[in-house]
C-alpha cells in the first residue's frame, strides 16, 4: 500500500472517530425521563424508587456511536498494523529470495567461467577479486626524494579511500611490513585513518606515544611492522594516510604494490636536479605520464589495479657526458 492510500485511510479513521465522538457528546446532553417505580419486595412490602427512562432513539444513538468507535479501531488495526506486518513479511521473503538468487548466480558464474578459465586461475580470480568486499579508490602515491649528506632521503606518502562494497560491516586488518632488504630502516612519520564524518579512527605520532590510537608499531631488526584494524560500515568508506621515510645510498631500485583492488591512482614524484626517475609497471592498467620536468614526474592510472600488482621504480643519477 502506497503513501497516498495510507493517507486516505488515516483521514477516514479520523472522520469516523470524530463522528462517533460528536454522537457521544450529543447523547450526553439529552434529557431523560425520571419517574417513580413501585415494586414488591420479598416480604410483600411495596418499595418505591426513581427510574431513569431512556427513549428508544437515545439507545439507537448510543449503539451507533459504539459501532463507529469500533469501526475506527478496526480500520486502523486492519490498515496500519496489518499493513506493517504484511510489509515485514514481504521484506523477509524478498531477502530470502535475494539470497537464493545470489547463491544460484554464484553457482552459474562458477560453472560458466570454469569452462573457459583453468580452475587454478579461476580460484585466484574468485578469491582475490570476486569475493573481495573492499576496493581502494583515488589512491595517491607521493614520493619526495632529497639529497642529504651523500644519501637520498625518500619521504613516501600514501593516501586512498577504502570502500566497503558489501551490505554488511567489514573489518579491515592492515599490516604493513616494511622490509629494508639490507638497506636502512623505514621510519614511520605518521599514520591516520578517518571516517566520512572526519572522526579519527587510527592515529600514530612517533613523537608522542600518548597520542596514539588503535595502532601497533614494532621494529624487528630491519623490518618495521605497522598493524591496525578498522571497521567499515556497509556501503561506506574510510580514508587512509601513511607517511614514512627511508634513506638510500647510490642509485635506487624499489617497489610499490597493493593488497586489494585499486580504482584510479596518481603517482607523484619529486626528485633532485641531476637525477632521473622511471617506473616499470607491473599492473593491468598502464600508467600514463601526464607531467614531466627536470625535478618532477606525475603518472596517472585511470583503470584498475589488481591485488598484488604495482610497479618498480628507479632513481638514478644522470651521467655527465
Amino acid at each position: 500500500m502506497n503513501y497516498k492510500q495510507m493517507s486516505w485511510y488515516l483521514l477516514l479513521v479520523i472522520l469516523v472517530a470524530m463522528l462517533a465522538f460528536a454522537l457521544d457528546l450529543f447523547s450526553s446532553r439529552l434529557t431523560v425521563d425520571i419517574g417513580p417505580k413501585s415494586i414488591l419486595d420479598k416480604s410483600g412490602q411495596v418499595t418505591t424508587s426513581l427510574e431513569v427512562v431512556y427513549p428508544l432513539w437515545h439507545q439507537m444513538v448510543n449503539l451507533l456511536k459504539n459501532f463507529l468507535y469500533g469501526l475506527a479501531a478496526a480500520i486502523f488495526i486492519t490498515v496500519f498494523v496489518a499493513n506493517r506486518l504484511e510489509n515485514f513479511q514481504r521484506k523477509e521473503k524478498e531477502d530470502e529470495l535475494k539470497k537464493l538468487n545470489d547463491a544460484i548466480n554464484v553457482n552459474v558464474f562458477d560453472s560458466l567461467f570454469k569452462t573457459i578459465i583453468p580452475e587454478e586461475i579461476f580460484k585466484i580470480i574468485k578469491q582475490e577479486i570476486i569475493e573481495n568486499k573492499v576496493v581502494r579508490r583515488d589512491a595517491k602515491w607521493v614520493y619526495n626524494f632529497v639529497e642529504d649528506k651523500g644519501k637520498i632521503i625518500c619521504t613516501q606518502t600514501t593516501r586512498y579511500e577504502l570502500h566497503n562494497l558489501s551490505q554488511a560491516p567489514v573489518s579491515d586488518p592492515v599490516k604493513l611490513e616494511l622490509d629494508t632488504l639490507g638497506g636502512e630502516e623505514y621510519k614511520i612519520v605518521s599514520a591516520e585513518c578517518t571516517n566520512t564524518s572526519g572522526t579519527v579512527l587510527v592515529h600514530y605520532d612517533p613523537e608522542d606515544n600518548t597520542n596514539n590510537k588503535n595502532i601497533d608499531v614494532k621494529s624487528n631488526g630491519n623490518i618495521t611492522t605497522v598493524a591496525y584494524t578498522v571497521n567499515i560500515p556497509p556501503e561506506s568508506y574510510v580514508e587512509y594516510k601513511t607517511v614514512f621515510k627511508r634513506a638510500y645510498i647510490g642509485n635506487i631500485t624499489d617497489a610499490q604494490a597493493t593488497k586489494v583492488p585499486v580504482i584510479g591512482a596518481d603517482i607523484i614524484v619529486n626528485f633532485p636536479e641531476g637525477y632521473d626517475f622511471d617506473i616499470s609497471p607491473l599492473m593491468s592498467s598502464f600508467p600514463r605520464l601526464i607531467t614531466k620536468s627536470s625535478t618532477q614526474k606525475i603518472y596517472k592510472v585511470e583503470g584498475g589495479i589488481l591485488p598484488r600488482q604495482g610497479f618498480i621504480f628507479y632513481l638514478v643519477k644522470k651521467v655527465n657526458n
